[in-house]
């Protein structure tokens, strides 16, 4: 099995960000910036492609759309690679025979992914198939899949969702709803991959606002249907008051989620 991450990141000026992230594999990094055009490295398979297009879900599908290897992994511009990285995401495959998509641990990362929490996400000590729920709790730059399976099923991030549109984030449940929905297998595997650093302020959430709940309603609805996404509404406002109670009340945030689940419509 050959192996490559697939990278995502914005205005860079050429390849610097491979070694900054210590990656000594092959790699594809989507650079969104002001140029079109292509750069290849003399070392192994690393390739930048330079796109006008904005919003993260399209470069993820232009990655997956040019990649060339069996297992890819999604990956930020804000991770430290582990240096046998390849050895022990093939590993996995390999341990992992049935897995279509496995998630990984990436160390360091906040607990809900906002880079606004100062506490670090804990991951459970065993291997599990994902189901649903479990899915909702992976983030993308967890996430590695079989390129041929993918391809495949025809399945790719939803344009419409994710940092660059406007509209919030989960476009990652969704896509891995729709590895589910489409008969794929996930497995979370506890082994770290790399290490999440220090970096600039989140380009899609602004804080625990009306819109930040009004978005999140009408993205569940997207990928979980109107009844799931209600239930889904009335536990998020509940179980994650905490979390946002210094900003909005529960009943102003469940209200804001049922608005984006029955009245909202982005196209």
């Amino acid at each position: 099995m050959t192996f490559q991450i697939l990278m995502s990141c914005m205005h860079r000026k050429d390849m610097q960000i491979v070694k900054d992230s210590q990656i000594n594999c092959d790699v594809l990094v989507v650079n969104q910036c002001d140029e079109s055009r292509e750069e290849q490295s003399s070392e192994r398979c690393q390739r930048m492609i330079y796109t006008k297009e904005r919003g993260l879900s399209k470069s993820r599908n232009m990655a997956i759309d040019r990649a060339w290897a069996d297992i890819c992994l999604l990956s930020d511009d804000d991770e430290l690679f582990q240096h046998d990285v390849e050895e022990r995401v093939l590993k996995a495959y390999a341990d992992y025979p049935e897995a279509d998509i496995i998630a990984f641990k990436v160390d360091n990362a906040d607990t809900f992914g906002y880079g606004v929490n100062n506490s670090k996400r804990i991951y459970p000590n065993h291997a599990y198939k994902c189901g649903l729920i479990g899915c909702l709790h992976i983030s993308s730059w967890q996430i590695s899949f079989r390129r041929a399976s993918i391809v495949e099923k025809a399945i790719r991030f939803d344009e419409l969702m994710g940092s660059g549109t406007g509209h919030g984030a989960q476009e990652e449940s969704k896509f891995l709803i729709d590895c589910l929905r489409a008969g794929l297998t996930i497995w979370f595997v506890p082994i770290t991959v790399a290490t999440m650093i220090d970096c600039e302020e989140s380009q899609w959430f602004k804080g625990f606002d009306k819109k930040f709940f009004i978005d999140r309603g009408w993205a569940t609805r997207r990928f979980l249907g109107w009844w799931l996404a209600t239930l889904y509404a009335f536990y998020y406002a509940w179980k994650k008051r905490s979390m946002y109670k210094q900003d909005i009340s529960p009943m102003s945030a469940l209200g804001c989620m049922l608005r984006g689940i029955f009245l909202t419509h982005y196209e």
